[in-house]
């Protein structure tokens, strides 16, 4: 790689390298999304404006020598955006002519005026570039990658701030003097990463106009979530989001339900799933392995049984199929990744433990999820042929032989741009597929996006399922299975029904306490803790185990571990919090106190019950928790 070096005037006594770029965000706690808690977002379109436009952004000193660790001037090499978290979009929209410039001023979020002049008279601006900008392609993770980046190197708009000098706050001035080029595919630009909290909370400040000759704009306490590349001392070499995931398998309770529930910005990375029930005629339980056919893009309609958001489509299987626990003559098939075995026309959206379960969804029957997400089967109809959600059978084994497919033929998701014409910004190729003479499902996945993420509603903490319930079995709803590696802890064989739940575990942390579902985040000043639930009734003793390893697949080992239940951490992971005879709820009282400094580094932690006197060690076990230690 090619090293460039700029050297300051002597009075600054500084020389910088251009290939040792550091990296902040602004603000510093919307690293993650644009809300700690992780609840829904909307993101903004006043700032990157398809008409055109001008905005102007100040942040204050605080973010660069807070916990950046900036200590004086530095060169800003590149600003950066990005798009709303959770929404992919394929980009191409561009601006001719855009002005970027920057400056340093003694206003902050209290003191900046609506007025553009004012505003840059107020310090020192540096160098104006001007240059072509193209917006890149979002894939739609949480937080979300930046799809503008400016090289301000490059347009001649570098610029020398110093967060500690009598001009202290860093403003940012940028006009696009015409409307975009928007591709039709593409469509509209997409919203862009603001902020919430006000202010006071994002210590910065935005002014905005969709003129871009206009002298004034409207003021906003939510400005746009800006990236920032420079070089010299502070900052970090990466930015990394502070982020949890559920892996590993619970063991403990006799569920008939099995499931990966995905948390926001993970990976999905099943490749196909295969459930074998025990018996063909009446089932009691599935045998799941890994692997399924070949994703088969034929098995398709002359046109899709829906292009709908949230739709179900009733579909008669011209025979009797047995599940765990039940049959079916029919199928609801719905636009959001799963089939109701049964007739039953919920459109849910919404992904949730309990919906699931049918604890709150009183409606929720027996379903296959391949893929239970907020999808939307219309989104790429424009862009692909014959996409939608397709329904039939094949008849062609003859009598006994049926298969059913159930395909979700490139189709899209809610949150993804809904111009006329646009489409392809997310793609998913997954199918379904019911033997009558076996009894045997497979789930096969085609092309899918990479991330989960979450989606417009209130609670995205689980954006997607994957899995088979029961839901809702007389007046109540299915016991916990608690949520499984389905990419890795395979085989395994479900249980037949019963009154008891998988033990899990949550984490708790303070002051963040996080989202419904994506909480016990770990990032410098949090203080996390473990509570364990559905402890088995006299269990002797219960540990917190807390590891920098983890085991995957679980450790399984006869005397070690009880049949079904795993160690997923190492056999050397620390007795974090040992509790004698627990309760069926354990609540966690020793913290674990983030330090500074741990950026970047995986945590593990697991509830075990240790039986000393039987014939397994540990008799019982949660699944695990990966706590990523990032910067929010």
């Amino acid at each position: 790689m090619a090293r460039f070096t700029l050297l300051l005037p002597c009075a600054l006594g500084a020389a910088f390298s251009l290939s040792a770029q550091q990296h902040l965000v602004l603000p510093d706690n919307h690293n993650l999304c644009e809300s700690a808690l992780q609840l829904g977002n909307t993101g903004s379109t006043t700032w990157w404006r398809t008409t055109g436009g001008r905005f102007q952004v100040i942040y204050e000193a605080s973010h660069f020598t807070g916990n950046a660790g900036v200590t004086g001037p530095i060169l800003i090499t590149h600003l950066k955006f990005r798009g709303e978290d959770g929404e992919p979009n394929v980009g191409g929209q561009s601006w001719a002519g855009v002005t970027v410039e920057l400056g340093s001023t003694t206003l902050d979020n209290t003191t900046m005026t609506t007025t553009f002049a004012t505003n840059r008279a107020s310090g020192t601006m540096g160098p104006l570039g001007t240059t072509a900008v193209t917006v890149l392609p979002s894939v739609g993770s949480t937080p979300n990658n930046y799809n503008i980046v400016i090289d301000l190197v490059a347009i001649g708009a570098s610029f020398v701030f110093d967060p500690t000098s009598p001009q202290p706050n860093l403003l940012i001035d940028i006009t696009m003097p015409t409307a975009a080029t928007v591709p039709v595919p593409s469509g509209a630009l997409m919203t862009f990463q603001d902020t919430v909290g006000g202010s006071l909370v994002v210590r910065g400040e935005g002014v905005n106009t969709a003129t871009p000759a206009a002298l004034t704009g409207t003021s906003s306490t939510a400005p746009p979530v800006v990236g920032i590349e420079f070089a010299g001392t502070g900052g970090y070499a990466s930015v990394i989001p502070a982020r949890n995931e559920l892996y590993g398998a619970a063991c403990g309770g006799s569920p008939s339900t099995f499931y990966q529930s995905f948390l926001n910005g993970q990976a999905f990375d099943i490749t196909g799933l295969t459930l074998t029930p025990d018996n063909t005629v009446a089932p009691n339980f599935y045998i799941v392995t890994g692997g399924a056919g070949a994703y088969d893009p034929t098995r398709v309609n002359a046109v899709p049984n829906s292009i709908a958001d949230d739709a179900v489509v009733s579909f008669p299987l011209g025979y009797t199929f047995a599940f765990p626990g039940g049959s079916a003559t029919s199928i609801g098939a719905c636009t959001n990744g799963y089939a109701w075995l049964a007739t039953s026309t919920v459109a849910d959206f919404s992904p949730t433990v309990a919906e699931l379960l049918g604890t709150t969804l009183t409606t929720s029957v027996a379903r296959l999820m391949p893929f239970w997400y907020d999808l939307h089967a219309g989104r790429n109809t424009a862009t692909h042929p014959n996409s939608g959600m397709h329904v039939q059978n094949d008849t062609t084994g003859g009598p006994g032989n049926t298969v059913t497919y159930v395909t979700w033929f490139n189709v899209g998701v809610f949150n993804s741009n809904a111009s006329v014409g646009a489409g392809g910004h997310a793609v998913h190729e997954m199918q379904m597929v019911l033997s009558e003479a076996t009894g045997v499902v497979e789930f096969r996945y085609g092309a899918m996006p990479l991330f989960c993420s979450n989606t417009q509603g209130t609670n995205p903490s689980h954006p997607g399922f994957c899995g088979f319930t029961r839901g809702r079995i007389g007046t109540v709803g299915s016991v916990d299975p608690q949520s499984r590696d389905l990419s890795i802890e395979v085989p395994f064989t479900t249980s037949v029904e019963g009154a008891t739940s998988n033990m899990g575990q949550t984490a708790v942390a303070t002051p963040d306490v996080g989202g419904i579902a994506y909480n016990g985040r770990m990032f410098p000043g949090q203080s996390v803790r473990w509570n364990a639930n559905n402890v088995p009734v006299g269990s002797t003793i219960g540990i917190q185990l807390l590891d920098i390893g983890a085991t995957r697949p679980g450790l399984q080992l006869p005397g070690i571990t009880a049949p079904g239940c795993m160690l997923s951490v190492t056999t050397g992971a620390l007795f974090w919090e040992l509790f004698l005879l627990p309760p069926a709820s354990v609540t966690g009282t020793v913290p674990f106190v983030v330090p500074a400094g741990f950026s970047g580094v995986e945590l593990y932690a697991q509830f075990i019950t240790v039986d000393l006197s039987g014939p397994n060690l540990i008799s019982t076990a949660s699944n695990a928790i990966k706590h990523t230690v990032g910067l929010d």
